[in-house]
């Protein structure tokens, strides 16, 4: 079997790439287990799960009502929506081509591919426009973000990071609980929803950069930055009066890139002071925020980073 006709049925909602900078031998990281002990393993069996990005059949239904969300977004986006929609439903159509039974079995180990592959494939992508940005920021290069290419790269990736977890798919569907309608279309058509959302982040993210407060986070107390199977996060202040399952109006975003290393793109000037100088109190708060806002565990270079959150049980 050639190598593209593998099927990929472990998909990774956090780049492995990503991990490593935590790892401390054989790519290993901290973790809390299932069980809820601190436990070690190599970051590619961890945030993952089987058929996650597995892209579903797109019938008449579905794509007007894919069209339909992608119609609140300007036309700009629309037309990348429908580019993208476009391009799946081309590669799905092949399911339904009339074919001698003869290759039967050949068209339904395609079929399984595409589903498996495209969408896991797509966010590969995205992630190696980035890797260039990310492998100089976690080296402590900030500079590298002067040049536009770089931040648009890094800026799309942040987008679809925080669109493409476990995390934001049941917070969204939670809020849709209650509409059976609704919920079943959102549900069987995430695996695109989630990739338009990310879509709109980071288009959105780029368009406001020199808006927003971009800060470049150095850590060099005692203490590590840990991340997270949810590993984009708002913190803005304004999360704390808001409702559940309602949507936020504003943005304090923090993106932990290794032990020593973290980027903030923010709505407001609250977390201004890190720009300069941060302590073990605010990388302590850093970390609890992670840890709160986590899916199901956190990662570390060591089992102290873990240990010195201050509350250690949800």
């Amino acid at each position: 079997m050639e190598k593209f006709e593998q099927i990929k049925r472990n998909h990774h909602y956090v780049w492995s790439y990503y991990l490593k900078s935590w790892s401390f031998e054989d790519n290993k990281v901290f973790y809390i287990s299932k069980k809820g002990k601190i436990s070690c393993d190599s970051v590619k069996g961890l945030a993952k799960d089987i058929d996650f990005y597995k892209i579903n059949s797109l019938n008449e239904k579905d794509i007007f009502f894919i069209k339909k969300l992608s119609s609140y977004s300007s036309i700009n986006l629309q037309n990348i929506h429908l580019r993208q929609l476009n391009y799946f439903k081309n590669l799905l159509d092949i399911e339904n081509y009339k074919i001698n039974k003869f290759y039967q079995n050949e068209q339904n180990q395609l079929v399984n591919t595409i589903k498996s592959n495209t969408l896991e494939n797509t966010y590969s992508i995205i992630e190696n426009l980035a890797l260039k940005v990310i492998s100089e920021l976690i080296e402590g290069n900030s500079q590298v973000l002067h040049e536009d290419k770089k931040m648009i790269a890094f800026l799309y990736f942040i987008g679809h990071q925080l669109s493409r977890t476990k995390a934001f798919k049941e917070k969204i569907l939670f809020a849709l609980a209650k509409d059976d309608r609704l919920y079943d279309l959102w549900e069987k058509n995430w695996w695109f929803i989630a990739y338009m959302f990310g879509i709109n982040l980071g288009h959105s993210l780029y368009q406001n950069h020199k808006k927003n407060n971009h800060i470049f986070i150095v850590n060099n107390t005692n203490l590590k930055f840990i991340t997270s199977d949810s590993p984009v996060i708002n913190i803005h202040s304004s999360l704390n009066e808001l409702k559940k399952g309602t949507a936020p109006e504003h943005m304090d975003l923090y993106f932990p890139l290794s032990p020593s290393y973290a980027y903030m793109i923010n709505d407001s000037d609250t977390y201004n002071n890190l720009k300069d100088n941060i302590n073990e109190s605010d990388v302590l708060n850093l970390n609890e925020y992670i840890y709160k806002k986590s899916y199901k565990t956190v990662f570390a270079d060591s089992e102290l980073a873990i240990k010195t959150l201050k509350r250690y049980s949800k």
